[in-house]
């Protein structure tokens, strides 16, 4: 790896990510970008419709939700649809964004700088809610830098005499939440993962949850160690809770939840994109997990975090490790897969030429064969009745032609069958009804048993067992007559034979 490369992926100072609770002193969104670089959104997801492309919004504001169209949302600036009326519109709409009751019609969408947020939202969600499909989505900041904004910078912009009733209400919710507002849309090429929550909980470091019970009927909240069943559950006092739970537990245990647990955790968060893009763009796959892998290992305790600077180095190391590991996989299941395609061709190929072989062999068997004199009369009396009027006579030159045809090539017939074709060949008259003509589009009858004499052909079959029936039968006459001479009582045969 080249030493750019190796700079990108370097996790950013613990001085520059948000604390666990609030902003700090800067609430200008551009400069807290610098150190925080993802985004957070706690959603149910939506099914989208069968025209759905990648192009389109992954999420969109609830004012253009029905109407939304690319070329509306052209501008970069977050506050261009505010700039008729200045500050005090943009002050209306976040105040409409922060109202329940008129959210709807908000054109903005929350996010959050705060990772451990998004997951205790979610959890509340899940408890409360019915539907139980959360999801939490990883957005990628520097995408919608352009249209994000801090709602409590958004709040700060009202005047005193402008304020809502509930404005420092929704002030300390913003500055709890570190809530970022995004105008208009969040494209999809932003979002980097939307993974479900039960798929998190596992996942979480050791301070999250209590010791593994092995009761497989709880539910799958069992194991979180705060009290998310509280009518109203504060933040803030969860982000202290965790903090006890990690600075008892033991050094060996911290560091292994601030390296190993933390990049566990980044996985999970990042994992379809670790995926996608771990062999074909193995730098800024690593440099996403070392990033947000490293604001989890701050999270608990930024002065811990501080004070122990190895942290820095074992995360970016065992993500470089897992991460070979996983390009190797995909590298042999690729070659697994190639190879088992080759077999699968090469298979559908023997396949091909077994058949070309069989149609082959089965031409030339036709072709071996004597054409069969019965298709060849057809073929004549066809040809015949579609080139000329048909007679009286038409039938009796099929016939004289089809038995000198049998005769040329030597074929027996039974008189029998000859004689009863030519008599009654002989009878007709001119008064009998001529052969009809077919129409255009229409074909002539497959039989005429009244005017149409039947010719029967023997096959090659009949002629051998006709044959081997005389050849059978003057041998046992033979046989017969022999013993009759050599027998002493000839005489007595003789008699009762007569």
């Amino acid at each position: 790896m080249s030493a750019g490369a190796s700079d990108d992926a370097t996790p950013k100072s613990p001085s520059t990510i948000l604390p666990q609770y609030g902003f700090g002193p800067d609430l200008s969104f551009d400069k807290l970008l610098e150190g925080n670089r993802y985004l957070f959104r706690v959603h149910s997801p939506k099914l989208h419709p069968p025209t759905y492309e990648g192009t389109e919004p992954y999420f969109i504001g609830g004012k253009y939700s029905d109407e939304f169209t690319s070329a509306a949302f052209k501008s970069p600036c977050p506050t261009s649809a505010s700039a008729v009326n200045g500050a005090n519109r943009m002050y209306e709409d976040v105040i409409r964004h922060m109202d329940w009751t008129t959210r709807a019609d908000s054109p903005y969408i929350s996010t959050s700088f705060s990772f451990a947020w998004a997951i205790w939202e979610a959890i509340r969600r899940y408890h409360v809610n019915v539907k139980h499909d959360i999801e939490i989505a990883v957005i990628d900041a520097r995408a919608v830098a352009d249209r994000s904004v801090t709602a409590a910078e958004l709040l700060m912009k009202g005047t005193p005499k402008e304020r809502h009733k509930d404005h420092w209400k929704w002030y300390r919710f913003a500055v709890e939440a570190q809530d970022v507002l995004v105008w208009g849309h969040i494209p999809t090429e932003a979002v980097i993962s939307s993974i479900p929550l039960l798929q998190i909980l596992s996942k979480l470091p050791t301070y999250f949850l209590y010791p593994e019970i092995s009761n497989t009927k709880d539910s799958p909240l069992s194991r979180i160690s705060w009290d998310y069943t509280r009518k109203k559950p504060s933040f803030r006092q969860f982000c202290q809770s965790m903090s006890d739970r990690f600075l008892r537990m033991p050094v060996d245990k911290r560091l292994r939840d601030t390296t190993a647990g933390s990049v566990r955790l980044a996985l999970c968060l990042l994992r379809p994109y670790v995926h996608k893009h771990i062999s074909d763009d193995f730098t800024t796959a690593t440099t996403h997990v070392c990033e947000l892998a490293f604001v989890i290992a701050c999270w608990p305790s930024q002065w811990w975090a501080r004070e122990h600077t190895e942290i820095r180095d074992l995360v970016r190391c065992v993500v470089h490790i897992v991460g070979e590991e996983m390009r190797e996989a995909r590298r042999v299941q690729a070659l697994a897969d190639a190879t088992r395609m080759q077999e699968i061709v090469g298979g559908l190929e023997q396949l091909a030429h077994a058949y070309e072989a069989r149609a082959r062999f089965r031409d030339k068997a036709l072709q071996m064969l004597p054409p069969s004199t019965e298709d060849s009369a057809d073929s004549e009396s066809s040809s015949g009745s579609s080139t000329a009027e048909p007679h009286e006579d038409a039938w009796d030159t099929t016939s004289t032609s089809t038995l000198a045809t049998m005769e040329a090539k030597g074929i027996q017939t039974d008189p029998t069958d000859e004689e009863e074709p030519k008599a009654e060949s002989s009878l007709t008259t001119p008064t009998q009804s001529p052969t009809p003509v077919p129409k255009a589009g229409q074909s002539l009858p497959a039989t005429y048993p009244d005017e149409v004499p039947e010719i029967y052909v023997p096959t090659t079959l009949e002629t051998v067992v006709r044959t081997a029936s005389c050849f059978l039968t003057a041998f046992c006459i033979g046989s017969i007559i022999t013993l009759c001479i050599l027998s002493p009582h000839r005489r007595e045969l003789a008699h009762h034979l007569t």
